[in-house]
């Protein structure tokens, strides 16, 4: 039901208007407060009004449509009127250019102590040691979010339950470190961050980590538990075969994106260093030699699903590939009994044929 329909439903019946006051998720989108833009202050704090002291359990305020910074004023004082101790998810979106800083305080409080979702886009969080109570969290996503390393790690002090960490585009944070603590933390994903430069992990149950960015220092800790690894950066592929079978040896599925890789750069495995992976997926944005990808066959006897997809438009590696069959590399002797399903696709070049028939020799598959 759209905002005006509920009006006029609250304005006929009495029941749905005590009933739409104490309705527990207030979504107040984009389109939504688009439309309220001529008359924000006096209908959206009536709604708030109205819910005064009821509780909101989710409560969802975007905010990317207003860029005048008188409008934000507002957005501190519902905050503060809607957030209370039963609030679970709080979302709230403000305008990229707008220098919109959460009011860490709201959690400080007591308000935030059942905030189990939070969820912040194109603004700034600034906690000290003594402004954050928020040990019900196990959600925390921050997208274009302003907040250094030492800030969040005033946040991480008192997120014991955090299970699931996600940082996109947010560009001030430099180093990140992940506190033992955080015994539940189980997915993390960090994508974007222009200036980080290192990822020290001692939480010790994370399963699942996705990254994105520039090649960092990344330091997993104790990962024994890590099953789940996505990785999107340059020259990835030599790195994930010295690194990823030590720091992260229970891994069972793998899936790397290269947008730039140095040819003809040879990698070499001692046998069975992935000795859990099912799934190993390898996408390739550049000219490589294909052949040398053998090794991580070489390295995977467990595996089930091989995928490997090269870029369109890319001039292959015909230069990369030997014309003639007797220098094909050679595997060290597994078979592949447990792989069920290999796919090979986007290749442009009559020559990658001679790839095709490789890897049919080496898996055994016939």
């Amino acid at each position: 039901m759209t905002l005006r329909d509920a009006a006029r439903a609250a304005c006929l019946s009495r029941t749905f208007l005590r009933s739409w006051r104490c309705h527990p998720n207030l979504i107040l989108d984009h389109g939504i407060l688009f439309q309220l833009r001529h008359v924000l202050a006096s209908t959206v704090n009536h709604i708030f009004e109205n819910h005064s002291g009821i509780g909101v359990k989710t409560l969802k305020l975007d905010f990317s449509c207003y860029h005048e910074p008188k409008a934000y004023s507002y957005l501190h004082r519902w905050l503060r009127i809607a957030v209370t101790p039963g609030t679970e998810k709080l979302v709230v979106l403000s305008a990229s250019d707008v220098a919109f800083n959460f009011p860490c305080s709201i959690p400080s409080d007591g308000n935030g102590i059942t905030i189990q979702h939070l969820h912040l886009v194109d603004c700034g969080f600034h906690p000290t040691v003594s402004l954050v109570c928020m040990r019900s969290l196990t959600v925390l996503h921050f997208d274009r979010v302003a907040v250094t390393g030492d800030e969040l790690g005033y946040l991480f002090s008192s997120c014991v339950a955090l299970e699931q960490l996600k940082l996109r585009r947010c560009s001030k944070i430099t180093c990140l470190e992940i506190p033992f603590e955080l015994e539940r933390l189980s997915y993390l994903q960090v994508s974007v961050c222009h200036k980080l430069r290192m990822i020290k992990n001692e939480a010790p149950n994370i399963c699942s980590f996705d990254f994105l960015g520039d090649r960092i220092e990344i330091s997993l800790g104790d990962s024994l538990r890590l099953k789940n690894l996505d990785v999107l950066c340059n020259n990835v592929l030599r790195y994930a075969c010295e690194e990823f079978p030590s720091s992260a040896p229970n891994l069972e599925t793998l899936s790397i994106f290269s947008r730039h890789e140095v040819a003809n750069t040879a990698m070499a495995f001692t046998p069975s260093k992935f000795l859990h992976l099912k799934y190993l997926s390898i996408s390739i944005a550049v000219a490589y030699d294909y052949l040398s990808l053998v090794y991580f066959l070489d390295a995977a006897p467990s595996l089930e699903t091989f995928k490997l997809c090269v870029l369109t438009g890319l001039r292959p590696a015909d230069e990369l590939l030997l014309e003639d069959p007797s220098q094909l590399r050679q595997m060290s002797g597994y078979c592949h009994h447990k792989l069920q399903t290999v796919k090979i696709s986007r290749f442009c070049s009559s020559k990658s044929m001679v790839f095709w028939r490789q890897i049919y020799q080496m898996l055994r598959l016939g």
